[in-house]
């Protein structure tokens, strides 16, 4: 790899390791010297930003992965601004700070809906074979060891049985249903349309539920104003907040509280709430 092409972006401020380590995408791994490898789309990059500006590594894919980096890590967004916004909450404006490297990715569509399929129930490591392992299994070969995430159309003739025999479980139904539901014309709709609406078609797919429809929501078709809410989160809002109840009424009280950078908020109280500092200390409390 050291003799990969380079490429220098600045993107900032971005700590990778909260960014690609917090459960938020599956498909990186994080290297001895500190730098991230992954796949995205055809491509496959190493990132480093310890010494400053973020450079991109190439080991395949061309000029083109800078764009799709880009892209990828939200470079457009400007957190400071967002962090500005989020603050005026009294709960999270003292602790802000602690994340403000951590950025909301943004996934390839299908990418997402099936990765989040898969992640119910689950943890990061099994999520993360699985989803190498239908890569391995019907992605293009990209690079030694390295496999493109199939497309629709490369998973939709493998069987329940196939698909159980690559560690899904019971996944493997959802999945091999979502094959036969969504084509490629289904995922350029969905990403035409606005958040409310584009949530609720994604909770006519098979395998998706509320909470998994705000996931792909927000890290698939980049609606920051979705909140998703997983047992952590929901510790945070009954711990921070007092606010408990149903999935709808948690939800409610999120979107109205946080508005257009919900999904931000959501990860800084996912992030606290499991304790990210080294000293085990919250930045809300």
């Amino acid at each position: 790899m050291r003799n990969s092409p380079r490429l220098t972006l600045d993107i900032a401020p971005l700590d990778l390791d909260m960014t690609l380590g917090c459960g938020q995408t599956f498909r990186w791994e994080r290297e001895e010297d500190g730098s991230w490898t992954g796949i995205l789309g055809e491509c496959v990059v190493c990132l480093d930003n310890s010494e400053g500006p973020l450079t991109i590594q190439i080991r395949h894919g061309g000029e083109r992965a800078g764009g799709m980096v880009l892209e990828y890590l939200r470079g457009g967004d400007d957190i400071n601004a967002i962090q500005a916004v989020l603050s005026k909450d009294p709960v999270l404006s003292s602790g802000l700070a602690r994340f403000i490297g951590l950025r909301i990715v943004k996934m390839p569509p299908w990418e997402c809906i099936v990765s989040f399929v898969l992640a119910t129930n689950s943890n990061i490591k099994r999520i993360t074979r699985m989803i190498n392992s239908i890569a391995e299994g019907y992605g293009e070969n990209i690079a030694e060891g390295m496999y493109a995430f199939p497309s629709v159309e490369g998973l939709r003739n493998a069987t329940i049985e196939d698909l159980s025999g690559r560690g899904l479980g019971y996944r493997a139904t959802y999945l091999h249903a979502l094959c036969q539901t969504v084509d490629e014309s289904t995922i350029s709709r969905m990403e035409r349309m606005a958040y409310e609406d584009l949530r609720n078609e994604l909770k006519k797919l098979p395998g998706i539920g509320d909470k998994v429809a705000d996931c792909i929501s927000l890290f698939g078709f980049g609606h920051l104003g979705s909140f998703p809410i997983d047992v952590w989160v929901e510790k945070a809002l009954g711990r921070l907040y007092g606010v408990t109840g149903s999935y709808p009424v948690l939800r409610r009280f999120a979107t109205e509280r946080f508005g257009a950078f919900a999904g931000y908020a959501q990860e800084y109280l996912f992030l606290n709430e499991r304790s990210l500092a080294p000293d085990g200390a919250c930045a809300f409390s």
